[in-house]
C-alpha cells in the first residue's frame, strides 16, 4: 500500500454510498478528506456537514498540489483511465489505491469482521454492526446501505471490531485482512469482472484463506459449493443453515407482522471462542425483515458473535430490536390502503426472494415495479438466469419495467428496459404477472397509481433511482383518494 500512515485522502467519485462511507470513517480517524463527484446529493452533502471538502465536477485542480497535495487518491472500478483527476494524480506521482485498500487500512488497528457473498452481505453486516452497537462494544462499521437507527452506513467506534461489507463484485475484497467473516452465497454474478464461475469460486477462496489460522469463518451449510470451499481452506468454518447437517440449524421459520421468527439452536463449538458449555436453542426474530434470507442472514450473526465469545442471548434480544435497513423490504408508508416496500433486488435470486417474502404477508395482490441495473447484465439475465428470472415475479399482479439504470455504463446499442422485459414475456405462464412497460419514471408513478386498490402492496425494486418513486406513488395515491 506504500505510506505506513497516512494523513491526507483525496476520493475521486466520493458520493457514492461506499466511498462516502469510507471517506467518514477516515475523517473521524482525523485525516484531511477532500473529494468529487459528478454532482451534488444528499451524500454529498452530509460529507459537507462533516467538515469534509468537496468538489462538484471532476477537475485536475482538484486533486491539490504542492502542500496541499493528498497523501494517497482513492479511487473505485467506475473511475475511468481518462478522468483528469486520475490522471493529475498519476502526474504527480502520488499514489493511487482502490477504495478496498482504504477501507483494509482504516480496519490496520482492529479485529476486522468482514460479510461478503452474492447476496446478503449489506443487511447481514447491518445487524452485526447493530447488535455490536447495543450490546456495548461500540464498533466502527462500513456497510453498503444506511442502517436506519443511526441513519449512516459508516461510523469510526472505540471497540475493537471492526465490521466492513467486503465487496466481491469487482475482486477488490481480497485487499482485506479479516480477523473472521460471513460468507452468505456464492451464485453468477458481475461477469463483467469474472470469466466464470470458476473464477469466482478462485476469489471466494482466496477470501477465505485471508482468515488467520486462529480466526473463523461462518459459512452458510445450505451452500454446497460454498461448503466445498471451505472445507479446502483449512481454516476454522462453522456452518449455519436449514439443513440437518449444517454445525447451526434453524427452524420453526414463520412471518410475522413484517417481521419473521425461527428458532437456532447452536452447538458446543469446537472452535473460537464461545463461552457455552452446553448446546443451546434461541428463539429469534426480526421486527421489519420478512423472509427466510433474513432469517439466515441473522442467525449467521448470532453464530458468529457466539463463535467470538459474546453472549449469544445478548445478541438474541440485539437482533429483536434491529430497526432494519434502507432500501431493503423497506416500508415507505401506506396510502389510501395501499402500502408501498422499496427494495434494492437486482438479481434473479434476490429479486424471488424479495417477492416470496411479500407472499407471506398479509396483501390482496402484489404489485412490482422493476428498474434493470446495467446494460451489461443483459447476458447474464438471458443466457445464464433466464429460466429463474423469467419466473422470479411469479404470483405477482403486475410487472412494470423501467428502462435500464445505467450506473455509470455506457448504453449497448439495442438493449433497453424492455429487453430484459421480454425475457419474462417469452417464458409467461399461468402464474405470471400482467406486464407493462413505462420506461420514464415520471410515468410510473401515475401509472401504479392507477391499477392499485385497498389491500395491496406496490414494491419499487432495483439497484438505481428507482428509490425515489415510492414516496412520489404514496404522495400520488393521497392526493388522488381525496379528490
Amino acid at each position: 500500500m506504500g505510506k505506513t500512515h497516512i494523513n491526507s485522502v483525496h476520493f475521486i467519485g466520493i458520493g457514492g454510498i461506499g466511498m462516502s462511507g469510507i471517506a467518514i470513517v477516515a475523517n473521524a480517524q482525523g485525516m484531511k478528506v477532500s473529494g468529487s463527484d459528478l454532482r451534488s446529493s444528499n451524500l454529498t452533502d452530509e460529507l459537507k456537514n462533516q467538515g469534509i471538502k468537496i468538489y462538484i465536477g471532476n477537475r485536475s485542480e482538484n486533486v491539490g498540489t504542492g502542500d496541499n497535495k493528498p497523501d494517497v487518491v482513492v479511487v473505485s472500478t467506475a473511475i475511468m483511465e481518462h478522468n483528469p483527476e486520475l490522471k493529475a494524480a498519476k502526474e504527480a506521482k502520488i499514489p493511487i489505491w482502490h477504495r478496498a485498500e482504504l477501507l483494509a487500512y482504516l480496519g490496520r488497528n482492529k479485529k476486522t469482521l468482514a460479510v461478503t457473498g452474492t447476496h446478503g452481505k449489506t443487511s447481514t453486516s447491518s445487524m452485526l454492526a447493530s447488535a455490536l452497537e447495543q450490546i456495548g462494544d461500540d464498533p466502527s462499521f462500513l456497510i453498503g446501505g444506511v442502517v436506519k437507527p443511526y441513519n449512516t452506513n459508516a461510523k469510526s467506534g472505540e471497540g475493537e471490531h471492526y465490521v466492513v461489507e467486503a465487496d466481491e463484485s469487482d475482486k477488490s475484497f481480497t485487499y482485506l485482512s479479516p480477523y473472521a467473516a460471513i460468507i452468505t452465497n456464492i451464485e453468477a454474478d458481475h461477469l463483467d469482472h469474472y470469466k466464470d464461475m470458476d473464477e469466482i469460486y478462485e476469489k471466494f477462496e482466496t477470501f477465505i484463506k485471508l482468515v488467520p489460522d486462529n480466526g473463523l469463518a461462518v459459512c452458510s451449510g445450505d451452500d454446497k459449493n460454498l461448503t466445498e470451499i471451505t472445507k479446502r481452506s483449512a481454516k476454522n468454518v462453522i456452518t449455519y443453515g436449514f439443513g440437518e447437517d449444517c454445525d447451526c440449524v434453524l427452524s420453526n421459520y414463520k412471518t410475522k407482522g413484517t417481521g419473521c421468527e425461527f428458532s437456532l439452536t447452536l452447538p458446543v463449538f469446537k472452535v473460537g471462542n464461545s463461552n457455552r458449555k452446553e448446546e443451546a436453542k434461541f428463539d429469534c426474530a426480526l421486527p421489519y425483515n420478512p423472509g427466510i434470507h433474513y432469517a439466515e442472514n441473522a442467525a449467521s450473526v448470532i453464530v458468529l458473535l457466539d463463535a467470538l465469545g459474546f453472549d449469544a442471548s445478548q445478541v438474541v434480544d440485539a437482533l429483536k430490536n434491529f430497526g432494519g435497513i434502507k432500501r431493503r423490504f423497506d416500508v415507505l408508508g401506506c396510502e389510501g390502503g395501499v402500502t408501498v416496500v422499496d427494495d434494492y433486488a437486482h438479481h434473479p435470486t434476490e429479486i424471488a426472494a424479495t417477492v416470496k417474502a411479500a407472499f407471506e404477508l398479509d396483501f390482496k395482490n402484489v404489485h412490482v415495479v422493476w428498474q434493470p441495473h446495467r446494460f451489461s447484465r443483459i447476458g447474464l439475465f438471458r443466457d445464464i438466469f433466464n429460466k429463474e428470472f423469467a419466473h422470479a415475479f411469479d404470483g405477482c399482479k403486475t410487472l412494470t419495467f423501467t428502462n435500464v439504470y445505467g450506473a455509470g455504463e455506457v448504453p449497448v446499442q439495442g438493449v433497453t428496459g424492455y429487453s430484459f422485459l421480454e425475457i419474462v414475456k417469452n417464458d409467461a405462464g399461468k402464474n405470471s404477472p400482467k406486464t407493462y412497460y413505462v420506461p420514464h419514471m415520471l410515468d410510473i408513478i401515475d401509472h401504479i397509481s392507477a391499477i392499485v386498490d385497498n389491500g395491496d402492496l406496490v414494491i419499487t425494486m432495483g439497484a438505481g433511482d428507482i428509490t425515489s418513486v415510492g414516496p412520489q406513488i404514496l404522495e400520488a395515491i393521497k392526493t388522488n383518494r381525496r379528490d
